[in-house]
C-alpha cells in the first residue's frame, strides 16, 4: 500500500504493498463498525456522506472510510484510516514519512503549516500530528489548486494507528469542516487515549 500518495490514500503506512487480491471495497449499507477496534463509521455525519469502506487485508484489520464533505456549496474529500501499528512504532517518524510521500507524490507541493492536534475526539490536546499542504491536483474531475491536510495519532497501547487525509479546492476553506468531521465521530477509548507517561506520542 502507499503512504498518502496523491489524493488516493492507503493506510498501514509503515507496511509493504498489500496484494490487490487482499483488498476490497466492502458493500455496506448504514453505519459500519470495524469489529477489531470497535470504531463505527456512520453513513452520514452532518454534511459529510460516507462514500466508501475499503479493507486492505483479508482480515479487515486495516481499513479506511471515505467521505464527501459539503459546506456552503464547496466540496471536499476526507479519508479516515484505522490500522494496526507495527512493533516499536515511532509516531513522529511515521508522520515524517507521510509528509515525504505527500511531497513526492504531488505537483507544486508546499508545506504551509505543521503543528500538534488533539486526539481524534478532540478530548486530549497536542497529542496528534498534523500538517497542511498546498498543491496542484485533480479534484471533482478537474485539475486545480488544492489544500490538503494530513493527520496521524498513535493511541496508547501501541496496537492501532489513526490517520486522516482531507483535500479540497484552495478557495474552499474547509479546514474547520475537516476538524469537525474528525472530532464528531464516536471514537472508542482504544483509539483515542493518549500515552499517560508523556501526554504525547
Amino acid at each position: 500500500m502507499t503512504l498518502f500518495r496523491g489524493l488516493i490514500l492507503g493506510p498501514a503506512l509503515m507496511l509493504a504493498a498489500v496484494p490487490a487480491g487482499a483488498q476490497e471495497d466492502l458493500r455496506v449499507e448504514g453505519d459500519w463498525t470495524h469489529s477489531a477496534s470497535g470504531m463505527t463509521f456512520p453513513e452520514r455525519l452532518g454534511n459529510a456522506l460516507r462514500t466508501r469502506i475499503h479493507a486492505y487485508d483479508a482480515e479487515q484489520l486495516d481499513v479506511s472510510a471515505g467521505y464527501s464533505l459539503r459546506r456552503g456549496g464547496e466540496l471536499g474529500f476526507v479519508t479516515l484510516y484505522v490500522y494496526p501499528a507495527t512493533p516499536d512504532q515511532d509516531c513522529a517518524a511515521s508522520f515524517a514519512e507521510i509528509e515525504r510521500n505527500v511531497t513526492q507524490g504531488n505537483a507544486d507541493v508546499k508545506l504551509v503549516a505543521e503543528d500538534r492536534w488533539p486526539s481524534p475526539s478532540g478530548r486530549t490536546p497536542d497529542v496528534g500530528y498534523h500538517a497542511r499542504f498546498t498543491m496542484k491536483g485533480v479534484l471533482d474531475g478537474r485539475e486545480q489548486p488544492l489544500t490538503s491536510e494530513s493527520y496521524l495519532f498513535c493511541p496508547a497501547g501501541g496496537t492501532w494507528l489513526v490517520a486522516a487525509r482531507g483535500s479540497w479546492s484552495r478557495a474552499a476553506k474547509l479546514e474547520s469542516a475537516f476538524a469537525e468531521l474528525l472530532h464528531g465521530l464516536d471514537w472508542p477509548l482504544e483509539l483515542d487515549e493518549a500515552e499517560e507517561s508523556t501526554g504525547k506520542n
